[in-house]
């Protein structure tokens, strides 16, 4: 009696499939993958997770986790991740959200900051460490506006 609706194809190149396109959310769980011979110039975001098997020279920053796989190489000025997981290369500063694991034959040039940092036997890191939660400095406020005329009382000089 009714058939059923076949289901409609999108025009990728229309307007309406590029704005509902653009309008879906990025999972946490994406991932990102440079593959093994690839080499990437340049600056590199990723909305979710990233795993290197090639190369990236330039500074790469990932909202989620970060793995450099035994092949990969990642040169730049900065590295920034909640996660980072280094098998293979990074010659760079280092910012971990949360932790920094520097696998067996694994290599670390750059300073390093991370709330905790895990160097295995056989890897290697050059460079400076921050570990752990920073303390907050303290700041001390004066608060002038409750005696204005005190400090002007206190720059007099004695009348002789």
């Amino acid at each position: 009696m009714f058939k059923p609706k076949s289901p409609k194809t999108a025009d990728v190149w229309s307007k309406d499939a590029s704005s509902a396109g653009a309008s879906a959310a990025v999972t946490p769980s994406a991932l990102t993958y440079v593959g093994a011979g690839s080499e990437l110039r340049g600056d590199l975001r990723a909305a979710g997770n990233l795993r290197i098997d090639g190369a990236i020279f330039g500074t790469v920053q990932v909202d989620g986790d970060l793995e450099v796989s035994s092949t990969g190489v990642i040169e730049g000025e900065q590295v920034s991740a909640v996660n980072v997981l280094v098998h293979g290369r990074i010659k760079a500063k280092v910012h971990a959200a949360e932790q920094l694991r520097i696998h067996g034959q694994g290599r670390v040039e750059g300073d390093v900051t991370a709330q905790s940092l895990d160097i295995e036997a056989g890897a290697h890191f050059i460079g400076y460490s921050r570990t752990g939660v920073e303390p907050q400095a303290e700041v001390l406020q004066l608060d002038h506006a409750e005696n204005p005329g005190a400090e002007d009382e206190a720059r007099a000089e004695p009348e002789d």
